[in-house]
């Protein structure tokens, strides 16, 4: 017997977040925020779209199933990414909801590992499974989707990559004057190669804007308090806009194979160019010598800031709207559509 392919004119997608966070996220989430914009990109398509998180959701065209009364404790206050409570209220749901064709998307390696005895063999024959990896690690051995193609090589499972995408603001104003200092959005951890960041602004003699969560809080306190830094807090997407649009360059040293890195492709909407490592996602959504610059140690940052004026702003905005919900929702339809 062979499994029903997805119709989608008949057929639901049902899309499993984590619980420690609401969808959207209320401000640093990036899983989070990557589920909200695919369900409301595959909504406005008119496809039969439901939303498994906890807390509330209110996105036009999207069914929510509510799994937690509000989300548990989150990661960096010592929580877990799915709670058994979550990972329950999505299995009672599905063997409610799943009908022949539908499609399931998990966004973390422990939802298909807890699920897959759980919810029986004939749903989980009956559905099309999915898993979009946003970390190093999948729960599948197929079906993976990957925002990167260096994901896609660390990992090795079976899959296809199609990039993340946003609900993008786009600078309108791209080349009014940029202001000397370099900008970093995201977690201020080690492995986010802040460190080297600071030290590159030391040397040029600039500041470094930081904004994101304290995760490492042991590590972000050696950082922080550095007369060279100015620590914001987690902004909201505004915010964080309003600072793409004025800083001479988005920084952006992962010392990690970076699944994506979702703040790079909203910098460039706004007409930051990027200075980066380029491992993971960041070497394929920057194109180095137009939109950006690899570096690697702090030497290398600061030949790369000093070069920047030989970048257009206009052609980072370009690049970046090759990342838009339009584009990722119309590419996970496409493959959902192929079955394969």
């Amino acid at each position: 017997m062979l499994k029903k392919k997805f119709d989608i004119t008949k057929n639901w997608i049902h899309v499993i977040s984590l619980s420690c966070n609401p969808v959207p996220p209320v401000k640093y989430g990036g899983i989070e925020l990557v589920i909200a914009h695919l369900c409301e990109g595959l909504a406005e398509r008119n496809v039969k779209v439901k939303c498994y998180s906890p807390g509330d959701l209110s996105i036009d065209g999207v069914e929510h199933v509510k799994t937690l009364a509000t989300p548990s404790l989150h990661i960096k206050e010592g929580g877990v990414p799915n709670t058994v409570e979550h990972l329950e209220a999505v299995k009672s749901a599905l063997k409610n909801n799943l009908a022949a064709g539908d499609v399931v998307i998990f966004n973390h390696a422990d939802h298909h590992r807890y699920l897959k005895k759980k919810l029986g063999l004939f749903n989980r024959f009956k559905a099309n499974f999915y898993e979009v990896a946003h970390w190093v690690d999948a729960g599948l051995q197929k079906n993976i989707i990957y925002p990167s193609l260096h994901l896609r090589n660390d990992i090795g499972k079976p899959g296809t990559v199609i990039p993340h995408g946003e609900k993008l603001l786009f600078n309108k104003n791209p080349t009014s004057e940029r202001e000397s200092y370099l900008f970093f959005a995201g977690r201020i951890t080690k492995d986010k190669g802040v460190d080297i960041a600071l030290a590159a602004c030391k040397k040029l003699g600039v500041p470094l804007v930081l904004a994101g969560p304290l995760n490492d809080k042991a590590f972000a306190e050696t950082i922080i308090h550095d007369s060279s830094v100015k620590y914001l807090g987690e902004l909201t997407y505004q915010e964080l806009f309003d600072h793409y649009c004025k800083c001479k360059a988005m920084i952006y040293m992962t010392q990690y194979t970076e699944p994506f890195g979702l703040s790079v492709i909203e910098a460039m909407a706004a007409g930051a160019p990027i200075i980066t490592t380029g491992k993971g996602g960041t070497g394929e959504t920057v194109l180095i010598g137009k939109t950006g610059f690899i570096a690697n140690t702090a030497d290398e940052v600061v030949e790369a800031y000093e070069a920047l004026d030989l970048l257009k702003h206009e052609d980072c905005i370009k690049r970046a709207h090759d990342y838009t919900v339009d584009v990722m929702a119309n590419n996970y339809l496409s493959l959902f559509v192929s079955g394969k």
